[in-house]
């Protein structure tokens, strides 16, 4: 999965050092840790789903006539 590095970090298992900014590929369990992290997540994922809003479905207001009948 593709992420966005937001806060620079040093990779634990490469150590490879990445900036803000960088685009990289990790796996989901990496994205996991990277995200998980006690000082805050290191990266975020590039075009991550937005949560879906639930839209109430519009309700077609409808208008009543009244008779006009004579008594």
């Amino acid at each position: 999965m593709k992420v966005r590095v937001i806060k620079p970090f040093k990779d634990k298992y490469t150590k490879v050092i990445y900036n803000p900014g960088q685009d990289i590929e990790v796996t989901q369990e990496r994205y996991e840790e990277l995200t998980s992290a006690a000082s805050g997540p290191f990266v975020q994922a590039i075009g991550e789903p937005k949560e879906p809003t639930t839209k109430k479905p519009a309700v077609k207001k409808t208008t009543t006539k009244k008779s006009t009948k004579k008594k």
